[in-house]
């Protein structure tokens, strides 16, 4: 029998990164001037915050983060605090309250950063999800289920209905031209089928080849697009719809994924682009299969 885990990319590297090192350290990146939009940064322990932590040491000038749930002004001071703790200029950090899942709110959103970034945004990292008991299909809550692919596809939809103009304009429009980044977070349950969370797993699924169409489609304008699984990792999302002696054992920690997202959209890299990628793959190791992950076109979604 197949091992499952083979089949949804857990082996890709020799080596399994749970937490950062130093390959991908933001401390190595140089991001100054970059104006970078993560949703789903609430809570400390998160993908999100970890993320606009490794920008923040990273050395970029502006961070917007938004959440369904808002951002706390302690939030916002501790990534200030963070950047200055690593040398970097003190950035302007921007905490926002939006849900993705509706369109107006992420216009809102959108007429309020629009103004703040001075028209210039260089990176968007869409973490923001919504996940729904582990029971099977017909114990399910049809409202909750559905929701879940409100939030994690129809609010990337969203998402890219109001700031992937943004980004293009901002990559032919400037002297500098900006990175036109996009980063949606997925999931290795995407690869892979379990009882329960099937419109979870359907959902990031469904991301999958929908960011590989954004790169075909906008890739000549400058877009790079990429899909990436953060690991396994206790946060949030999961709190209450598994069981705690589960959660606990996941391997992998914030970190990793927060600082392996900086990392790819520091540095153009148009050959990965609409790949599925996982953070916890080596990157050191990865980028030194090129050649064979652009002839045979690695990492995409296919029979």
């Amino acid at each position: 029998m197949s091992d499952p885990r083979a089949l949804s990319g857990a082996y890709v590297t020799k080596t399994h990164r749970s937490t950062s090192y130093d390959f991908i350290s933001p401390l190595k990146l140089d991001l100054v001037g970059k104006h970078v939009l993560i949703t789903g940064g609430a809570w400390e322990d998160g993908i999100g915050f970890a993320t606009a932590s490794a920008f923040a040491r990273a050395g970029v000038s502006i961070i917007a983060i938004a959440d369904l749930h808002g951002i706390s002004g302690h939030v916002v001071e501790k990534l200030k605090l963070l950047a200055t703790q690593a040398g970097r200029p003190e950035p302007i950090v921007l905490g926002c309250t939006v849900d993705i899942a509706e369109l107006q709110s992420v216009q809102a959103l959108g007429d309020t950063l629009s103004k703040a970034f001075g028209g210039r945004l260089d990176v968007v990292v869409n973490n923001a999800a919504h996940q729904e008991p582990q029971v099977p299909f017909l114990d399910s809550d049809p409202r909750v289920y559905w929701r879940t692919w409100e939030v994690n596809v129809g609010g990337l939809m969203n998402m890219a209905r109001v700031f992937l103009p943004i980004q293009l304009r901002s990559k032919t429009d400037k002297a500098d031209s900006g990175l036109c980044v996009m980063i949606n977070v997925a999931s290795s349950g995407a690869l892979s089928v379990r009882t329960g969370g099937s419109s979870y797993r359907s959902s990031k699924l469904a991301i999958l080849r929908w960011t590989e169409t954004l790169q075909m489609e906008y890739g000549d304008q400058g877009l790079l697009t990429y899909c990436v699984n953060p690991g396994a990792i206790k946060t949030k999302i999961t709190e209450g719809l598994m069981p705690d002696s589960v959660r606990d054992r996941f391997p992998d920690h914030a970190d990793v994924a927060g600082d392996t997202i900086a990392w790819l959209a520091a540095e153009r890299r148009d050959w990965l682009g609409g790949r599925y990628l996982s953070c916890v793959w080596d990157m050191e190791e990865l980028i030194q299969e090129k050649e064979k992950i652009v002839a045979e076109d690695k990492f995409k979604l296919r029979m």
